[in-house]
């Protein structure tokens, strides 16, 4: 039997290579309860996983008094009023993936990237004038065409906060991993396959 942890990693399938293995590989009546090949003709390469990796990163800028202060309203309005956080972070990853610009980062968004801090009354970055705040995703998506290989998603945000001088006022780091099958169809896939970038807005 082979052993999954092991198992080649491939850079990138095509969507007729994901779809073959599928067909050979994913259908449990072909294996062992001990994990041993059962279906018919020569076993299939299963074993393989594919791992695709970026970073995402997005630097909103505070040039006016005014800017700071919206941000900082919208911000307190954010720990009164948000609910359910945790897509928050997919969507803006998914913005960035797809060559979105976050002219304006809205209270949900800046929330989740801060959840596990705000659960744990760790105080957000308020800002001023002439700061900036970065936020980092760090995205990974792993695939296996075996039935009990992984099939995952998993990413990391860091959030930083700088003053006027680029000085770091402010870190949160989080990471979360979701089961493929927990999100929309070819989401994960996506925000994980585009090039990597960083890009950058004033707040207004």
């Amino acid at each position: 039997m082979n052993d999954l942890s092991e198992a080649p990693v491939v850079a990138r399938l095509s969507a007729e290579q994901r779809s073959e293995l599928l067909r050979k590989c994913h259908n449990r009546l072909n294996w062992s309860d001990s994990g041993n090949w059962i279906g018919s003709g020569p076993i299939p390469n299963c074993f393989q996983k594919e791992r695709i990796s970026n970073h995402l990163t997005h630097t909103l800028h505070f040039p006016t008094d005014d800017s700071a202060m919206k941000w900082n309203a919208e911000y307190e309005k954010a720990i009164r009023y948000t609910g359910h956080l945790a897509t928050a972070g997919l969507t803006v990853a998914a913005t960035l993936a797809t060559g979105g610009v976050l002219t304006s980062i809205v209270v949900g968004i800046a929330a989740a990237v801060l959840k596990d801090e705000m659960q744990a009354s760790v105080s957000y970055p308020r800002v001023a004038r002439g700061w900036h705040y970065e936020l980092t995703y760090q995205n990974e998506f792993l695939w296996s065409p075996h039935p009990w290989g992984r099939r995952c998603f998993t990413q990391g945000v860091i959030a930083i906060a700088r003053d006027w001088e680029g000085a770091e006022k402010y870190r949160a780091v989080s990471k979360t991993t979701y089961n493929t099958d927990e999100l929309p169809d070819g989401l994960a896939r996506t925000i994980a396959s585009a090039r990597s970038r960083a890009s950058e807005s004033n707040y207004v």
